[in-house]
């Protein structure tokens, strides 16, 4: 997987970017608020820019996106029956992933189906597939938010208990989601029942 290129802006349009890396040209898919974001950056100095690469039977596609939370959105978008790249890009285009994160928590099929190509039945289908999925974390030391998977909901079990303790889901499941990826190789080697005992009294503290 190409997680990331580094190099000089050469080009930006509405729709993609290009990107020199060592003397190699690279054409990036993005949303427009991608490509408007790196259009500042245009013959000056190098920067990273965040990709995803997909193969398809008839294609080599490379994305690329603002940071974290746009990547993992997308990534998240494409599962979806319906939503293919350029699906996931002209949602990305269209509203920002705080505004698509908070419609999809409060069911708003008014907001979701106004999203260009995007109607009634497929604003169902997003909330129904990516309401639980898509959550905000703010683990940056620059603050800036991004967004995690769904991980955190393979641990249902640590999620109820801690309901039935009175904690609201909606944020245990975001504690778990930020603890996962900072125990990520502590917990590799561990079985289930192994994971959940370790990460039970970290999560607690975390949100007492």
């Amino acid at each position: 997987m190409i997680n990331a290129l580094n190099g000089v802006i050469v080009q930006t349009s509405e729709g993609n970017v290009i990107v020199n890396v060592s003397g190699v040209e690279y054409i990036l898919e993005t949303s427009s608020k991608c490509s408007a974001h790196y259009s500042r950056f245009t013959g000056g100095a190098p920067v990273r820019v965040l990709t995803v690469f997909v193969v398809r039977e008839d294609a080599m596609v490379l994305y690329g996106f603002i940071d974290n939370a746009e990547r993992e959105c997308f990534n998240q978008l494409i599962k979806v029956p319906g939503i293919a790249g350029k699906g996931a890009l002209r949602i990305l285009s269209s509203i920002s992933v705080s505004e698509l994160i908070s419609a999809l928590d409060r069911r708003d099929l008014s907001t979701l189906s106004r999203i260009p190509g995007i109607g009634n039945k497929t604003a169902q289908k997003l909330i129904l597939q990516l309401r639980d999925t898509l959550v905000y974390v703010d683990d940056s030391p620059s603050g800036v938010e991004s967004v995690h998977t769904g991980s955190a909901k393979d641990y249902e079990d640590v999620i109820e208990s801690f309901a039935q303790m009175g904690f609201d889901k909606k944020l245990v499941l975001k504690a778990l989601e930020k603890l996962l990826e900072k125990e990520k190789d502590n917990i590799r080697s561990m079985n289930r029942e192994q994971a959940e005992n370790h990460l039970f009294p970290l999560l607690l503290r975390s949100l007492t």
